[in-house]
């Protein structure tokens, strides 16, 4: 290695809290986000008379919630001060960081949504552009495109949580990491995460390739132990792989599903393939990676609420809905110098789940895996709403299908189903197979009973040969339908 990377690296390593979580360590994820909040309880005098404390050495629900409440107002200050978009939205909502007092005050302060970043992007940086290191641009699923910068500050912090939440899932010194993210234009998060292994000491190898062989090959070669990647795209090499290799005998320890929504059905079939666990990932562009990572429990994801404050209101109202009651996702990044975002909306539908998890954590709020994003959300039959996953459920639990696109029109008063399934097995078993799977959905139980659905159609395509990450599932063509 360089003499110079040795030094940056050493630079770098010094600056992440991770470092500095002990090796026995039963959450390493929740300790890191403690030590935060230690660090800034020790240079914040506001901080302290909030908690009321001498000391942090044991971190409660209700210190955590001050850490983040003081953060949230510092955040709100910085860009108050920094950022054009948000000097001028305050103002207009007549409310500033000294209303914000307790977590119900947060809804004082107005939203922002992806429209908001998309039409003005530079309104929302709060550095100059010579102090970012790297911007990244994103549609995301809901095709409107934003642009966010990051400081080196906010890359090193990335590869902090990256770090930690890697330990989280069990790696230890000596596991290699396999990176499994198809080439994209925007950004490449497998340069993040191959940046987070190099830091917290561990080894990667990386393949974007949809050949079989060669993904194979890279695993072999490199003695890679946990997988981390798109899960449509394992899922494609899964289901290729599995008629020509042993997938256990690789000892996988775990896979790791990130930036697209795990089906159940599609976690099943994996970890049926690949013999381990497979954990899900929340996360997005504008905030980074490893937002949200699940635990061996597999019952909610463990949330970065040292970086992040995350609410979940009623989409309706704007008021936040209590644990356990599904709503929108909202999202405050605490702690980002180059593009910071106030109040989020995410379009994502999900809960909060409070501590303490089967897996140690005793301060940090999970949420429960999302049920579908808004922006993808439609409505069959008698209005009932119906999301990819939903889909996802019923044709992935045939090993046979590779993947799948539902059409949607109109026939008279009838909405019409048309899935195109890329698979091997053309037969006509599979494809009743799959009808009664789809007709067995309520929401298209229901709309059949009232003749407002057709008999789902089942168009078999052969397998392809590329692989389009983040493709449109559902594709309604209706015409003025009303959402």
């Amino acid at each position: 290695m360089h003499p110079w990377k040795t030094v940056k690296m050493a630079i770098v390593r010094r600056k992440m809290l991770s470092s500095r979580i002990p090796a026995d360590c039963q959450n390493p994820l929740e300790e890191w986000m403690a030590i935060k909040a230690r660090e800034t309880f020790k240079k914040s005098k506001e901080l302290r008379q909030a908690i009321g404390k001498d000391d942090l050495d044991h971190v409660t629900r209700e210190d955590f919630e001050q850490y983040q409440l003081h953060q949230f107002r510092k955040q709100m200050r910085y860009v108050e001060e920094n950022s054009h978009f948000y000097r001028n939205r305050f103002r207009e909502a007549g409310v500033s960081a000294d209303d914000i007092k307790t977590i119900a005050d947060l809804t004082k302060v107005p939203m922002t949504t992806p429209e908001d970043m998309a039409k003005e992007p530079l309104h929302f940086l709060a550095v100059s552009q010579t102090k970012t290191e790297r911007s990244f641009s994103t549609t995301g699923t809901s095709g409107v495109r934003k642009r966010v910068f990051y400081t080196r500050n906010d890359l090193i912090a990335k590869i902090d949580i990256i770090a930690s939440a890697l330990r989280d899932v069990g790696m230890v010194k000596g596991d290699v990491l396999h990176i499994m993210f198809p080439t994209v234009g925007a950004w490449d998060p497998s340069l993040m995460m191959a940046g987070a292994c190099m830091i917290a000491g561990f080894d990667s190898s990386s393949s974007a390739s949809i050949d079989i062989q060669e993904q194979m090959d890279v695993i072999k070669a490199n003695n890679s132990t946990y997988i981390i990647g798109l899960p449509s795209f394992i899922y494609r090499v899964t289901v290729l792989a599995g008629h020509s290799h042993d997938l256990r005998s690789l000892g996988i320890k775990k896979i790791i599903c990130a930036a697209e929504p795990l089906s159940e059905s599609m976690r099943r079939t994996l970890e049926e393939e690949w013999g381990c666990k497979v954990l899900d990932v929340w996360g997005m562009t504008e905030f980074g990676l490893a937002c949200a990572v699940e635990c061996d429990q597999q019952d909610g994801l463990h949330t970065d609420e040292a970086n992040l404050l995350f609410e979940v209101i009623d989409p309706k109202t704007g008021e936040h809905m209590p644990d356990g009651q599904r709503g929108e996702l909202v999202v405050t990044s605490l702690t980002s110098e180059g593009t910071p975002i106030i109040r989020y909306r995410t379009r994502d539908y999900v809960a909060h789940i409070s501590p303490p998890c089967g897996c140690g954590s005793h301060f940090n709020k999970k949420i429960m895996k999302p049920a579908g994003r808004m922006d993808m959300m439609t409505k069959v039959g008698l209005g009932q709403k119906v999301y990819p996953l939903l889909f996802d459920e019923a044709l992935l639990s045939f090993p046979e299908v590779i993947s799948y696109q539902l059409l949607i029109d109109k026939e008279g008063f009838q909405d019409k189903l048309t899935f195109l399934v890329e698979s091997r097995d053309h037969s006509e078993n599979l494809r009743d197979s799959i009808c009664k799977a789809v007709e067995a959905i309520l929401e298209v139980k229901m709309g059949m009973e009232e003749e407002l659905i057709m008999a789902p159609i089942v168009e078999f395509r052969d397998v392809q040969t590329d692989y389009v990450a983040k493709g449109k599932v559902i594709l309604d063509r209706r015409p003025l339908f009303d959402e």
